[in-house]
């Protein structure tokens, strides 16, 4: 077959652009440099493009991803502007940002004091009202004059009661703490507390040695919060041969320029910033706080259990049973993981009690577990609720009138919990709320 002589024939980009010469024919652009609406005789899109970047006119590169970051900066700062405002208008997903306010009603005007023995107690007679965050109520504490949060009238069988702040009753009134409620449910019982914010087992032995020889009792309660007793504890005691040793001025972190200028960074975002807050709490503090402990749990854990079996010691010296009350913290309550290794503490309190005779340990996690954390911890202060100081005391209950009692006493009864209304942080009403704990 022959060939179609009346098709053209395109030719190539290279020819169809070669410069005519003298005696040649004119060279026409070809088709495939013209596109659609484009004349022919014009310059198709790709010499245009040639064109373009030569032509002086052409935006720099770096214009286009400054605007990129520009753009990127401006949704950011929109986002965390829409968080903090919704964090501001939904107080149950903020975190505690301080120590609090506090209204003094008269001097001393301080509330920790050093002590040799102890590291630190509440300054005697200080009188105040104290919150920790303007979304969780007033209370007011009395110091009494041993440096504790106890004026309770005490009579009968003695009961000393050790811990922290949970113990203390931080964010309660002193009258709705688990050991205020034991004293109104057994009056012929004294639940005397020797209890301040931030103690470990390494503060609390030391108070016992000194208060469990001159006070007549048969059971010391050693409430243990698992959330930070034992990163307490390393801070304040090492290992000496099969002991421990206590040194309340011990330093266990070295701070550089470095580490300085973070925290004073972390210190002014922790104090303006809700969302920075929620962030840290939920995904930072599980990695970097408690450090004391955390890089190396075994022997924080090993370091609390030899201070327990020094307690149950001297309990038994005083012909004296030991019963350590486990609390939980808000995290892990709600599914959050503190790092803390809670699980590993529960097995060490186990071992300890299995070799222990006078020790028992009773968890109050299921029951608190149980219930909804919003009603048994605080709005943004995560202590207890008087709700949840209830709980404890009910399980506490429980514990003492079956097991430790052994039933003896017949059918437990019903507690039911009584909410009393909210503090005034007045100064004239000090009084009044002083002699309604007293007349308990």
């Amino acid at each position: 077959m022959g060939k179609n002589i009346d098709k053209p024939v395109a030719r190539s980009r290279r020819t169809a652009r070669k410069r005519p010469v003298a005696g040649d024919h004119a060279i026409e652009p070809s088709a495939d440099l013209a596109t659609a609406g484009t004349p022919a005789h014009e310059p198709g899109p790709s010499i245009a493009r040639r064109i373009s970047r030569t032509d002086g006119k052409a935006k720099p590169k770096g214009t286009g991803m400054a605007g990129n970051l520009l753009l990127l900066s401006f949704s950011v700062a929109l986002a965390v502007g829409i968080a903090e405002v919704f964090l501001a208008a939904v107080p149950q997903l903020q975190v505690q940002a301080g120590e609090g306010e506090y209204v003094f009603c008269a001097p001393p005007h301080s509330r920790h004091l050093e002590h040799p023995e102890f590291g630190y107690i509440e300054t005697p007679g200080a009188s105040y009202f104290e919150r920790n965050s303007s979304r969780d109520p007033w209370y007011y504490v009395k110091v009494n004059d041993e440096g504790f949060r106890d004026n309770h009238n005490h009579g009968g069988e003695q009961v000393i009661v050790l811990g922290d702040s949970f113990a203390r009753g931080t964010l309660v009134n002193e009258y709705e703490t688990f050991s205020s409620l034991m004293n109104q449910w057994y009056p012929d019982t004294g639940f005397r507390i020797y209890s301040a914010g931030g103690y470990g087992q390494a503060n609390t032995l030391r108070i016992y040695q000194d208060k469990g020889t001159r006070i007549p009792h048969r059971l010391v309660i050693q409430q243990f919060t698992l959330p930070n007793d034992i990163d307490d504890n390393v801070e304040r005691t090492r290992m000496a041969g099969d002991g421990v040793e206590i040194d309340f001025a011990k330093i266990t972190a070295k701070t550089t320029q470095g580490t300085v200028f973070l925290l004073g960074v972390h210190a002014s975002l922790w104090r303006t910033s809700n969302l920075y807050r929620l962030i840290y709490s939920s995904v930072i503090r599980s990695r970097v706080e408690n450090w004391d402990a955390r890089r190396n749990i075994d022997n924080a854990l090993e370091l609390t259990r030899r201070l327990l079996v020094g307690l149950a010691e001297e309990a038994r010296a005083n012909d004296a049973d030991l019963l350590v009350l486990v609390i939980p913290g808000w995290p892990e309550i709600v599914g959050r993981d503190d790092g803390m290794a809670s699980e590993s503490q529960r097995e060490m309190l186990r071992g300890f009690v299995s070799q222990t005779p006078n020790a028992s340990v009773l968890d109050v996690t299921p029951r608190l577990a149980s219930e909804d954390p919003d009603r048994t911890y605080g709005v943004i202060d995560k202590h207890l609720t008087p709700y949840g100081h209830f709980v404890v005391a009910d399980v506490l209950d429980q514990w003492l009138w079956q097991t430790w009692r052994g039933g003896s006493e017949g059918t437990r009864p019903e507690r039911e919990f009584v909410e009393y209304p909210p503090v005034t942080a007045d100064c004239t009403l000090a009084d009044d709320y002083l002699d309604w704990v007293k007349s308990l």
